[in-house]
């Protein structure tokens, strides 16, 4: 057994356990991951048969917790045993692409001072056809307190260490946490970047974010003034009116690729 393979990623998945197709893919390709030992917890409000049967197909655990999904997450980390070195979180509807845990894991191994890793995102509609790719620009991790999404959170992996001592998922956020935790980690460690797709976006009307974007925004603004540094502090404010209309903007542009896709 390699060194990696001994070092054990928790991945999490919260949902409410409606959408049994794509949470059964989501888990298949968690169990397409090599070179890494991987883990998967479930974490629903209800434990239903189809639940607990699905659980058991991908040898995944399953714990109730009736929270939001930031509340569920932290739920799902507190289950990590000590050798879970990493941990992060899929949507029920998202993916990791097959390689991508090992690849983050092999970052991280290499910057034992880095508190995350991340990647690029594919984006895929309702069917899994094909949509784009977002590769985060340079210096993403300091653009995050301007522009909210640079990073995506399926593309993250995260030292599990480095997660405790943030303190978690704010528990009070439903849209933004993963931009809170990112710009929070940056104090605990650096962020180092893997130049590949290292996780699956589904972009659909259901999606927690899509179906509530302009909550979603408002959201990631409060937590970008909050959590920026520096010339940031002061300039977050100035930039946000206008990164906001833009952030609409480009966000109906891609609802109309996608009915057109359709």
């Amino acid at each position: 057994m390699s060194h990696h393979q001994r070092l054990r990623v928790l991945v999490v998945v919260p949902t409410l356990g409606q959408r049994l197709p794509t949470l059964e893919r989501t888990l298949g390709s968690l169990r397409t991951q090599s070179g890494v030992a991987v883990d998967i917890v479930l974490v629903a409000p209800v434990a239903t048969d189809a639940l607990q049967s699905m659980a058991s197909r991908f040898e995944a655990g399953l714990v109730v917790d009736v929270g939001h999904i930031s509340a569920a997450i932290n739920c799902g980390f507190r289950t990590a045993g000590p050798d879970h070195h990493y941990v992060t979180w899929i949507g029920d509807d998202d993916m990791i692409p097959a390689g991508a845990l090992a690849r983050s894991v092999a970052q991280l191994e290499q910057y034992p001072d880095a508190s995350l890793c991340f990647g690029d995102c594919h984006y895929i509609d309702a069917s899994g056809s094909s949509m784009f790719t977002r590769r985060p620009p340079p210096g993403a991790g300091w653009l995050m307190q301007f522009v909210p999404g640079l990073i995506k959170s399926e593309t993250c992996l995260f030292r599990h260490v480095a997660v405790r001592a943030a303190g978690g998922l704010d528990e009070q956020l439903r849209y933004a946490m993963d931009l809170d935790l990112i710009l929070r980690l940056r104090a605990v460690g650096r962020i180092v970047r893997c130049r590949a797709e290292q996780g699956v976006f589904c972009w659909h009307p259901g999606s927690i974010t899509v179906a509530n974007r302009e909550l979603s925004f408002a959201e990631a603004q409060a937590v970008q003034r909050r959590g920026s540094r520096g010339f940031a502090r002061l300039a977050v404010p100035l930039v946000q009116p206008f990164l906001k209309r833009l952030f609409l903007v480009m966000s109906r542009r891609i609802d109309r690729q996608h009915v057109r896709a359709a």
